[in-house]
Parts: structure tokens; C-alpha cells; sequence
């Protein structure tokens, strides 16, 4: 009996249409772009997607494991047309080289933008489609902050969506996806996808799924699958910083029967639209942000969340309005970063630890967001930036921030990294010798994925409406591109056929 030979594939990143950093290749050069058999060293014994396909696959004795290409960036600006071609060209050229296949499964985030494409995820899994034509299955994972057009589902109906944010069931949806490839492969079971697409871009701040409106959708698609024939539910946010026709959220029922699916999909839409009020937050302001947290009287960190500048959501990593009303309160135990910042690191290295050293902290890349910070600072450590993620998110995974200083200005502790990278985990201030579970405040770049693994060993988070590209305040942003009306930006109507919709809520 001949092996099935599988082919395996991870095509990532985030785009900010209003970002100012435009995303080339060596950005995924720097994150993670791996050929061929480098693919193994890179994601086995990893909780990521890639991760979870290749346990799945290298336990069954009829799969051969064809690793084809791997590339993710951190998000930021839109992608260039030139790094976006010579990407889908090694995909393909891939793919072609790789000789038969009788399956592929492809980890994809679901917001990328092009220059000149809307739709590049879209785009690449019809070249890929024509390439190993109809009768072959894909299966994707996609990530809980796609904007999906309904052409996706043409291509396949196996769409596997986060359920989790922070997303910490990136390994269990590969899992998923894997598993239902190999059914359709070997029982020849056929699957059915239904969507529907709403009219909102809801702001990712209340997108938790520990409590808030995504919570109860998360319990609702749950409830959903264990009805018969429904094998998947995925709740997708969208990602609201895109600027393009499929920017929203949507719900994708993956089904083995088509009309169940249809009506899953609709009641699911109906209650995602009947919570949306609940994703809205107001924020106090980086001054009203600070005062509350010396309020604060408790024995763990209280955290200052810098969403704004969150380079999970694009931001670039150096504003610096939190860093300098924090410098100014020169408060004891406090901790600030990481902010994005090679040219101080190269002058912290220059002089030496242990040193004295002039900066100009941040403020290079957004500058209309805070304008740099000038410091005497002393050299506290340096290091190459280098660690391995502990904590649920990205569990295990290698990062690489291109070189780390941890400065000290009056009372309070800096990290600087090379670059834009969220605070997510401890590690990025442990492997250079700071202890963040000791600070009495932690100023973070960070928004949501942060809390896996710090909520441990934080107490009280508060997050903080600084300027940045990446504000919570969706107004702030000259849309061209979305569809419109869509709420919040415009007061509308929408209702969809409704049924047992009330039951549902109970």
C-alpha cells in the first residue's frame, strides 16, 4: 500500500494598512522563512500549527511528510509586491518540485495585505488549487483575526480558526485540521463549508476569550459542534487595521451536511451581531493610566499596557509617550519595555556595561507618536536576543530579537531590543537577567497575548489609550477600502433569518 505523501506549508503575517513600515523579505527572513527540511528543526516539539500538523502526521505509518515552505512576519505594514511574488513563487516552485501529493495542509493568518493585492491568501490558495488541481484536499488553520471573503471557502471547505486569544490552541486546531484531512483521504468523507460574513469590524481590545463577548461565542460554536454533523465552528474578529472589501468578522461551519451547516452558520452570525456592544472599552489616557497604577497597593506588578503600540497589531515597538510620563515619575521598581530600539543598543554596546551612555530612546520610526526620549543611562546588560518562548503562547518556539540591552534611567529599568516585538513572554527579560515578577509596575508593548503567560505572575492590568498605530479608537483611521456601512464606524441594521436563537443564549 503506498504512503500518503503530504505536504506541509505555513504562510504568515498581519498586515496594518496604516502603518508606515512596509513588510519585505527579510522581515520573514528575520521571524522565520524555512525550505525543505529545515521545517522540522524549526516547528517539531513547538505548540504552533506546524507544530500540531507534524505530530499528527509522523504517528501514522501510511504518511510520508512533504515540508514545502514556511515564512512569517512579525505584522506591520502592508507586504511589498516584490517580497509578497518571490514568496509565492518558491511556494509553487515548491509544490511542483515536490512530485506527487494527495494532501496539503497550510497554516495561514487570513489579514494579509499586498500593495497591490487585497487578498493575497485568497490569491495563493487559487494558484496553488490550479496547480494540484480539484481532486486533492487542503485543510488551513487560520487565525481568530482573518478577514475572509467567501472565495476562500471555494477552494476548500477544511477552514480551521483559533478558538482561544490569547491564541493558545494554535497546536489543537493543526491537530484538527490534520485529522480531518487524513478522514477525508482514507473514508473519503465529504465536507461542507457555510459562511456567513457580518457587517462589523469589532475592535480586538475585548476579543479575550477568558470572559467578554467572544467568550460567549466561543461557548456558542462549541455547543454547536456537538450537534450532529457539525464538525467545526470558527469565530473569526477580523482584524479591523486592514483596509480592504473582506475587512470584518465572520463564521465559518465546517459540516457533513450542507443545509445543517447553512443554519448553524446563520444562527451563529445572529448571536456574534447581537453581542457587539460588548467589544467596545473605553481607556484612560497614559496620565490617568499611570495614577491608577500607583493606586494600586498589591504584592504582584500591577501592568500599564502600551495597546497602541502593540507590534502583534503592527505597531512599531518605539513610541514613546507611556516611556517618558513613566521616566518623568521616576517611580522605584519599574520596568519598561521592550521598545524597539537598534541605534541605542549599538551605543550601549559601544560604551560597555557597566557604563554610562547618552541615548535618544525611540521615536525613530513613528515619531508623530512621541518624539525620542533624551537619557543618561547606564549599561546594565547586553545580549544577543536570543530565547525560547515557556509560557502557553508560542510555547517552545526560538526567538531571535537581533540583539537586547537592558539600561537603567534613574529607578527605572529599560529593555531595548533590535526589533519590534511584543512582550509576551518573560522570557524576552529573563534571558538577559531581569525578573519581571519583582517590579512594582511593568510598562509593557503589548495587548492581549501577553496575558498567558504573565497573568501568572501579574496583578492588576491596565490598559492605557496611548498614541499609536495600532489605537483602539477605529475613527482615527481614513478608510478607503472596507465595506461600508459596517459598525462602529456607522449606525446600521442588520438582521439575518433567526432560528432558535433565543434557545441558544439559554
Amino acid at each position: 500500500m503506498r504512503k500518503h505523501r503530504i505536504g506541509i506549508a505555513f504562510f504568515y503575517h498581519e498586515s496594518h494598512s496604516f502603518s508606515p513600515m512596509k513588510t519585505e523579505i527579510e522581515h520573514f527572513r528575520n521571524e522565520g522563512y524555512f525550505i525543505g527540511n529545515e521545517i522540522y528543526d524549526a516547528y517539531t516539539g513547538t505548540k504552533t500549527e506546524v507544530g500540531g500538523f507534524l505530530d499528527v502526521l509522523k504517528h501514522d505509518e501510511d504518511v510520508e511528510i512533504v515540508p514545502l515552505l514556511c515564512a512569517a512576519a512579525i505584522p506591520s505594514g502592508v507586504v511589498s509586491t516584490n517580497a509578497y511574488s518571490i514568496m509565492e513563487k518558491q511556494m509553487l516552485e515548491s509544490i511542483m518540485q515536490a512530485g506527487r501529493m494527495d494532501g496539503l495542509l497550510l497554516a495561514l493568518h487570513g489579514a494579509m495585505v499586498v500593495e497591490d493585492t487585497f487578498d493575497p491568501e485568497e490569491h495563493l490558495l487559487g494558484k496553488i488549487r490550479e496547480l494540484i488541481g480539484p481532486g486533492i484536499p487542503i485543510a488551513t488553520t487560520l487565525d481568530m483575526h482573518a478577514n475572509l471573503s467567501e472565495k476562500m471557502l471555494e477552494y476548500t471547505p477544511l477552514h480551521f480558526g483559533f478558538k482561544t486569544y490569547p491564541h493558545v490552541d494554535m497546536y489543537d486546531q493543526g491537530v484538527y485540521a490534520a485529522k480531518a484531512l487524513m478522514k477525508q483521504l482514507r473514508h473519503g468523507v465529504k465536507y461542507y463549508a457555510s459562511f456567513e460574513k457580518l457587517p462589523m469590524m469589532p475592535p480586538s481590545i475585548n476579543m479575550r476569550t477568558s470572559k467578554g463577548p467572544m467568550r460567549k461565542m466561543i461557548e456558542w460554536a462549541k455547543q454547536a459542534e456537538e450537534e450532529e454533523g457539525i464538525c467545526n465552528v470558527s469565530v473569526f474578529g477580523g482584524f479591523p487595521y486592514s483596509d480592504i472589501p473582506m475587512a470584518g468578522a465572520s463564521v465559518v461551519v465546517v459540516s457533513l451536511d450542507p443545509q445543517r451547516g447553512k443554519d448553524t452558520a446563520e444562527k451563529l452570525a445572529s448571536l456574534f451581531w447581537s453581542v457587539r456592544e460588548e467589544f467596545i472599552m473605553e481607556l484612560p489616557n497614559v496620565k490617568e493610566g499611570i495614577d491608577l497604577a500607583m493606586s494600586i497597593e498589591d504584592d504582584k506588578p500591577v501592568v500599564l499596557a502600551d495597546i497602541s503600540d502593540n507590534p502583534l497589531s503592527c505597531g512599531s515597538g518605539d513610541t514613546t509617550e507611556l516611556l517618558r510620563e513613566m521616566l518623568k515619575m521616576n517611580i522605584p521598581d519599574t520596568l519598561f519595555g521592550g521598545l524597539y530600539d537598534p541605534e541605542s543598543i549599538k551605543a550601549c554596546r559601544k560604551a560597555g556595561v557597566g557604563n554610562t551612555v547618552s541615548l535618544s530612546l525611540g521615536g525613530k520610526v513613528s515619531p508623530e507618536f512621541g518624539k525620542p526620549v533624551q537619557v543618561e543611562a547606564t549599561v546594565v546588560a547586553l545580549s544577543d536576543g536570543i530565547f525560547q518562548n515557556s509560557g502557553p503562547f508560542n510555547q517552545y518556539l526560538k526567538v531571535d530579537l537581533k540583539g537586547a540591552a537592558h539600561i537603567r534611567v534613574g529607578n527605572m529599568d529599560i529593555l531595548l531590543i533590535g526589533r519590534p516585538m511584543s512582550a509576551n513572554d518573560p522570557e524576552m527579560f529573563r534571558h538577559i537577567g531581569i525578573e519581571p515578577s519583582t517590579r512594582r509596575i511593568l510598562g509593557l508593548k503589548a495587548k492581549n497575548h501577553f496575558r498567558a503567560a504573565f497573568e501568572p505572575i501579574v496583578g492588576r492590568i491596565i490598559y492605557v489609550d496611548a498614541p499609536g498605530v495600532a489605537s483602539n479608537r477605529l475613527t482615527t483611521f481614513t478608510y478607503r477600502h472596507i465595506p461600508r456601512p459596517i459598525w462602529p464606524l456607522d449606525d446600521i441594521q442588520y438582521e439575518i433569518e433567526k432560528r432558535r436563537t433565543k434557545e441558544w443564549k439559554q
